[in-house]
């Protein structure tokens, strides 16, 4: 059974958003802020508030530092917060980016953390190792794209200290809630942008704001005229690293559902953002989509085609395949035809580009049934063999050795290699009964 997480951000994606939506999925907000005193951050609480957000009942997170604590306003519902330490608070609800660069400070009187800084303080924490590593891959990921836009080096990215904590709690928080959760695969709709324009540190930028539209490159993403920021450069992050494939959910049992709130603000579109829970039973034949890209070639030597398919298994191609077509004026050609993950869309288009000599290539997202699969060993008088198993609802219906390891079996016993199949799989067969 694989547990997973689908976020749909018909409405954007904020860094509270995310971690509201897991609360509401059914985290125990206690749980979350035990688990939180293990980083060595002080000076902040995790406040939860029962919102509207349209019609729809939904969970706001707030990240309050602890001196304005006590005159934090809150909207009207059930709320609840819990001290981390005894001093501070400005809520910061729906962020903007709180990074700058060390010569576009807000102000010197400001504190500020540089992004080694943060990802130091992650590692020194007792958090669980998953959860470090992700939570560092988000920071990294949203310094890099910082960087990329002031055109400056990553080191000189940093946060403003209320900025910072914000950004740490929401990016740490969101990945310590999916493991605290069990959730072992994230995916995501099309990320929803906004339009217009948002008051920053560096000024008035245009909606969706540089770092933002920055981490969406290669992502779908689709427009709603909102005249407000939607997706923040820390929900863009959260949802580029984490998310192992974007667009329809994936075939699955749903469990739960959480509505993490943003700001209020009037219009027809609740401002929030929706997660499912879901399980897939292993041993059951499953759903998932996956890319297919082809193309036709009708002037390349077929002496290439052999590289030109190592290469795109290389980039990550689940399985390819050549057809032999007739095109206009009875051409000759090959059709090629590659299935892949959806996130490797740009590494497999790159090799055919440049190791073919196509000029365009077709893309189609299909769904595909696919059964459990495994690997096991067995040791053989020629070494290791890999055996490959198929199961359906539990039960094998079938097993194959690994090509290349009955090849070099053949070679080692001087044998054929259909010789080497029979005795390989009599093997396999006896160890089954023993």
């Amino acid at each position: 059974m694989t547990r997973i997480a689908y976020f749909q951000p018909f409405s954007g994606c904020s860094g509270d958003m995310t971690l509201g939506a897991l609360v509401d999925a059914g985290l125990d907000i206690e749980e979350l802020r035990e688990a939180l005193r293990l980083l060595p951050l002080e000076g902040y609480s995790v406040e939860r508030e029962t919102v509207l957000r349209g019609a729809f009942q939904c969970t706001r997170l707030k990240i309050v530092l602890a001196e304005d604590h006590l005159s934090s306003d809150h909207e009207p519902g059930t709320g609840d917060s819990h001290e981390h330490s005894h001093a501070s608070a400005h809520a910061h609800s729906h962020e903007h980016s709180h990074a700058h660069t060390a010569a576009t400070q807000p102000s010197p009187g400001k504190p500020h953390r540089a992004l080694s800084s943060i990802l130091e303080l992650i590692d020194s924490s007792e958090l669980p190792l998953q959860t470090r590593e992700n939570a560092k891959a988000v920071f990294k990921r949203l310094g890099e794209a910082e960087a990329r836009v002031h055109g400056v080096d990553i080191e000189e990215i940093h946060f403003h200290e209320v900025g910072a904590v914000d950004s740490i709690v929401d990016i740490v928080g969101s990945c310590l809630a999916l493991e605290l959760l069990g959730i072992e695969e994230v995916y995501c709709a099309p990320v929803t942008v906004g339009t217009g324009f948002v008051e920053g540190a560096h000024g008035r930028m245009p909606l969706p704001a540089p770092a933002t539209a920055e981490l969406l490159k290669g992502f779908p993403v689709q427009q709603l005229d909102s005249g407000a920021e939607l997706t923040t450069p820390t929900g863009a992050a959260l949802m580029t690293t984490l998310a192992k494939a974007f667009g329809p959910m994936p075939t699955a049992n749903l469990t739960a559902i959480g509505l993490g709130a943003g700001d209020e603000r009037h219009g027809t579109t609740p401002n929030a953002l929706r997660v499912f829970l879901a399980e897939r039973i292993e041993g059951e034949a499953g759903r998932d989509r996956v890319l297919l890209l082809e193309t036709n070639i009708d002037d390349m030597s077929s002496e290439w085609i052999g590289h030109l398919m190592d290469r795109l298994f290389e980039a990550g191609a689940l399985d390819v395949y050549v057809t032999p077509i007739l095109m206009k004026k009875t051409r000759p050609a090959h059709k090629i035809s590659i299935l892949g993950p959806l996130d490797l869309e740009k590494e497999i288009a790159d090799v055919l580009f440049t190791e073919s000599t196509t000029i365009g290539v077709r893309r189609t997202e299909i769904e595909r049934i696919v059964l459990e699969r495994e690997t096991t060993e067995i040791e053989s008088p020629w070494g290791t063999v890999r055996i490959k198993i198929a199961r359906h609802e539990g039960e094998e219906v079938g097993a194959s050795p690994e090509y290349e390891d009955l090849k070099r079996a053949a070679g080692k016993a001087e044998l054929p290699i259909k010789e080497i199949h029979r005795q390989v799989m009599e093997l396999y067969h006896r160890g089954k009964k023993g």
